[in-house]
C-alpha cells in the first residue's frame, strides 16, 4: 500500500505536470508541451499499480487538453494503453496469472458476438472499439491485482484537485484566443446566459465529474474530527461553485438527490453524536454562503431562468425525452438492431446522439450484447467483494448516495465511448467496498 508521503509526492508530480502542458499551450510550445506528457506518462509507468486509478482521476478532467492541437486524440488515452501492456508484461515476467477464466469467456464471446454484427453489417473496425474491447479485458485484471490496495480516499483527493485546478484554470486561460480551441463557452447573448464547463465540450460530463467528487468527499467526511470534515467541505464548497458555473439542470437535481441520501444515511445512523453537529453548522452556513453570497448570486439567477422556462417533460430534460421517444419508436421498428445492436459503431440511428448511456448501450449493442456487459459487471462485483460479514442498513444508504451521483447522470450522457465509462465503474467499486467495509 502506498505510504501518504508518496501520495503526496505522485500529487505534487501530477499537478506540476498539469501545468506544464497548460503553460506549453499558452505559449505554443509543442516542446513544453511534449515535456508535460513525458511527466505524466512517467507518472503512470513508474508509480506502484494502485495509483494508476487516483493518477487518471486526476488527470481525466484535464484530458481535452492533453493533446498536441485540438483536433488529435488525447495522450490521456494513449497513457492508459502503455500502462496496461506493462501491467500485462510485469504480471507475465513474475509468473503470477494475468487473466480469470471467467474474464476470457467474457472477452471472447464479446470480441466474437460485435466483430460478427461488424462485419455483417459492413462496419469498420475504429480505434474506439479497439480501447473498449482492451479494457474489458484488462480492467477485472488490474483489479483481480490490486483492487485491495487502491485506497478511495487517494482516489477522491486526486479526483477532486484535479477538477479543481482544471475548473480554475479554464477560466483564467478563457482570456487567450487560441486556447478558446479546448474550452467551451456557451453563451445565450439575448438573455445573459454564460455556462462553462472546464476544458469539457459538453457542461453535463463536466458536472458528472463534480457530482462524484462531491459524493466521495461526503463518504470520507463520516465520522471524522471536526478539522477533516472542514477540509473535506471546503473541497466540497469549491466544487459546488464550480458545478454552478455550468448552469446544468441535471447537476443541481442531481447534487440534490446526493445531499438528501447522504443526510439521511447520517442521521439514522448511531454515529459521533458532535460529529453530526458539526456536520449540521458547516452545511447551514454552506448554504447561507450560497444563497446570500455575491459568490453564488449569478448562477442562481440564471438557474432560476433556465427553470422558469420549463413547462414541460421536454423542456425540463431540454428535449432528451424526446429523443428517448424517438429511439423507442426506431428500436420498435427495428426489433433485428433491438436484439443485436449494430457491433459497438460511431453512428447515430436518427442522426442526433441518445444522450442517455442505456440508450445508447442498446442501440450498440443490442440486449444480447447488454447482458454479456452485465455479465462483465457482475464479475467486477465478485473481484471487489467485500471482507465484512455484517452490512450495516446506513451503509447500504450510502452507497446509493454515491451510485446516484455515479450513475444517476448517466440518463442524460452518451457516456460509451469515453474513457469515463470505465472509470467511474471501477471508482465506484473502490466507493462501494470501502463504504461497506469501514462506515
Amino acid at each position: 500500500m502506498a505510504s501518504k508521503s508518496i501520495n503526496k509526492t505522485v500529487l505534487f508530480i501530477s499537478v506540476f505536470g498539469i501545468l506544464v502542458i497548460t503553460l506549453g499551450h499558452i505559449l505554443n510550445s509543442d516542446i513544453i508541451i511534449l515535456i508535460g506528457l513525458i511527466i505524466f506518462f512517467a507518472l503512470i509507468l513508474y508509480c506502484p499499480s494502485p495509483l494508476f486509478l487516483p493518477i487518471m482521476l486526476f488527470y481525466l478532467p484535464w484530458s481535452p487538453v492533453m493533446k498536441m492541437d485540438p483536433g488529435n486524440y488525447t495522450f490521456y488515452t494513449i497513457g492508459v494503453i502503455l500502462f496496461f501492456l506493462l501491467f500485462i508484461i510485469t504480471k507475465g515476467i513474475s509468473g503470477k496469472g494475468i487473466f480469470t477464466l471467467h474474464n476470457l469467456i467474457i472477452g471472447s464471446f464479446f470480441i466474437a458476438y460485435t466483430s460478427t454484427i461488424k462485419l455483417t453489417l459492413g462496419y469498420n473496425f475504429s480505434f474506439d472499439y479497439f480501447m473498449f474491447v482492451l479494457m474489458l479485458v484488462l480492467i477485472p485484471a488490474y483489479l483481480y491485482h490490486v483492487h485491495n490496495a487502491i485506497l478511495f480516499e487517494t482516489c477522491i483527493l486526486f479526483f477532486s484537485i484535479g477538477i479543481i485546478t482544471s475548473g480554475f484554470f479554464s477560466k483564467l486561460l478563457v482570456k487567450f484566443p487560441h486556447m478558446l480551441q479546448y474550452i467551451n463557452v456557451y453563451e445565450w447573448e439575448r438573455v445573459g446566459l454564460t455556462r462553462l464547463s472546464g476544458f469539457y465540450g459538453d457542461a453535463n460530463f463536466y458536472s458528472a465529474h463534480i457530482l462524484m467528487a462531491v459524493s466521495g468527499l461526503l463518504i470520507l467526511a463520516i465520522n471524522k474530527n471536526v478539522i477533516y470534515l472542514m477540509k473535506c467541505f471546503l473541497l466540497i464548497f469549491l466544487l459546488i461553485y464550480l458545478g454552478f458555473l455550468s448552469v446544468s439542470k441535471m447537476f443541481l437535481l442531481v447534487l440534490i438527490m446526493v445531499f438528501s441520501m447522504w443526510f439521511l444515511a447520517v442521521y439514522i445512523s448511531k454515529g459521533n453524536i458532535t460529529s453530526k453537529i458539526s456536520i449540521l453548522i458547516i452545511f447551514i452556513c454552506g448554504i447561507f454562503v450560497i444563497l446570500f453570497s455575491n459568490i453564488f448570486s449569478e448562477q442562481i439567477n440564471m438557474y432560476m431562468f433556465r427553470f422558469g422556462m420549463v413547462e414541460n417533460a421536454s423542456s425540463l430534460t431540454t428535449g432528451r425525452s424526446d429523443l428517448l421517444l424517438h429511439y423507442l419508436e426506431y428500436f420498435e421498428e427495428n426489433e433485428m438492431l433491438f436484439l443485436l445492436g449494430q457491433g459497438f459503431t460511431g453512428h447515430s440511428a436518427i442522426d442526433r446522439a441518445a444522450h442517455n448511456s442505456i440508450i445508447q448501450a442498446i442501440y450498440q449493442l443490442g440486449v444480447l450484447g447488454c447482458i454479456l456487459l452485465v455479465g462483465w459487471l457482475i464479475q467486477l462485483f465478485r473481484i471487489t467483494k467485500i471482507t465484512k460479514i455484517v452490512v450495516k442498513s446506513k451503509s447500504n444508504l450510502f452507497v446509493l448516495s454515491f451510485a446516484i451521483a455515479c450513475f444517476v447522470p448517466w440518463f442524460a450522457l452518451d457516456i460509451l465511448f469515453f474513457d469515463e465509462f470505465f472509470v467511474i465503474i471501477i471508482l465506484f467499486l473502490i466507493g462501494r467496498k470501502y463504504i461497506l467495509e469501514r462506515i
